[in-house]
């Protein structure tokens, strides 16, 4: 039978609430050069995590692929991190975490809105104990509002706020966006939320909350959409690769691979005709805008469907590259990983791993000049540092001796 920790959840129903956004606030971070550490708790040889946050993230509970028993996923999104296992149920890892908060800059959590408290770490403990603190608090719905207390996950989250109903074939069924947006989303607004609470500790010396939620982001990435209702009340019809506000704006196959085109205006759609040769569609009038190329697709999208079909993907891009057309083959993972500018840019990093070998990852897409992406350390293993990190914040080799024997911690 699974333990429950101090709010009356199992280990598992802790993982499992958990999301990716904070993983990539951290990740993003801990690339940086940034101080980052993963809060774990470890007890009768497995381990469970917490998700009190302290300028980093959670291990995140096992997600495929598998590799040797070992999650790839928790390999890629924890590297250069430290590892602390501590027993919020204990008063011995209370005070570990406590010492933690009143050194820190940056305190991130992502518990249900009052868990925390519950715990004896909320906003107003800790600011007390360090007024200088940003204390990020992920969440769904926020902490506020009558969703407050649900749990929040992308995909949910994807359903309520509309992306989904937008989302897949003409006449075809509602579809899930094939990665997690608004987990990734809300990772990367973290950040930036965090980067300007410190700025304005810069300026003010005084920290703050920062009460961010997947529903909020969701909303954010449905933004033009909200404005169009807000306009014409028409809610978004689902039209595959196209949109039934702009026209062309789709995939469209050929003769080898597919080509995305965004003729998102109307010089493109000029650059469009005059790359392609086909003065008759510029000539037309109908198409000459943005609003009669939508009235008339009827007319004009075969057209395009079968210019693009009498073609390879070579020949058109060749035209429409050089002539400063939005567009793209349609290409695979396995193609992006090849292609000559990923390897350019270093967009994929490897790591090896001993007993597992090269683990492949996206790296950081941020760029500093001077705090170029590195990687420092692999992700960690289960109180990995704990000695190391309880020593950095002033318990001596017996006290924590004692964390352990008391269960506080966990040292391997």
């Amino acid at each position: 039978m699974s333990r429950r920790n101090a709010t009356g959840e199992s280990p598992h129903e802790c993982a499992v609430r958990e999301t990716r956004e904070e993983t990539g606030f951290a990740l993003t971070t801990a690339d940086l050069h940034l101080f980052a550490m993963i809060a774990e708790k470890a007890y009768e040889g497995e381990s469970h995590w917490l998700m009190f946050l302290f300028r980093a993230t959670k291990p995140i509970p096992f997600l495929p692929p598998d590799i040797k028993g070992e999650s790839a996923a928790y390999m890629m999104m924890n590297r250069n991190k430290r590892g602390l296992a501590v027993d919020l149920r204990t008063p011995g890892g209370r005070e570990v975490l406590m010492r933690l908060v009143r050194k820190a800059d940056v305190f991130m959590e992502a518990f249900t809105p009052g868990v925390i408290d519950k715990l004896g770490f909320g906003w107003d403990v800790c600011s007390a104990e360090n007024p200088r603190l940003i204390y990020a608090s992920i969440s769904g719905y926020g902490q506020t509002g009558p969703y407050s207390s649900r749990a929040g996950y992308d995909p949910c989250i994807q359903a309520e706020v509309g992306l989904i109903e937008a989302t897949g074939p003409i006449g075809g069924e509602p579809c899930r966006v094939g990665t997690a947006p608004i987990d990734y989303s809300t990772g990367l607004a973290a950040a930036a939320g965090i980067a300007f609470a410190l700025l304005g500790r810069h300026k003010t010396g005084k920290g703050q909350r920062l009460d961010l939620s997947l529903f909020d982001v969701g909303m954010h990435l449905m933004s033009h959409w909200i404005t169009n209702y807000g306009l014409k009340q028409e809610n978004p019809v689902r039209m595959g690769t196209s949109n039934s506000l702009i026209f062309p704006l789709r995939v469209f196959p050929t003769k080898t691979l597919s080509v995305f085109v965004a003729g998102t205006n109307d010089p493109f759609w000029r650059l469009l005709c005059n790359a392609l040769g086909r003065q008759d569609w510029l000539a037309d009038q109908r198409y000459a805008t943005n609003e009669g190329r939508v009235e008339h697709r009827a007319e004009l999208e075969p057209q395009i469907e079968a210019h693009f079909a009498a073609h390879t993907a070579e020949e058109l891009l060749d035209k429409l590259i050089p002539a400063g057309m939005p567009c793209s083959a349609v290409y695979k993972v396995s193609d992006v990983m090849q292609n000559p500018h990923t390897k350019a840019r270093g967009a994929v990093l490897e790591v090896d791993y001993p007993g597992i070998g090269p683990v492949k990852s996206a790296n950081n897409p941020i760029k500093l000049s001077d705090a170029p992406v590195t990687v420092r350390r692999k992700s960690p293993g289960v109180g990995e540092h704990t000695a190391e990190i309880l020593r950095e914040v002033g318990f001596n080799d017996s006290e924590i001796a004692g964390l352990r024997d008391a269960k506080a911690v966990f040292i391997p």
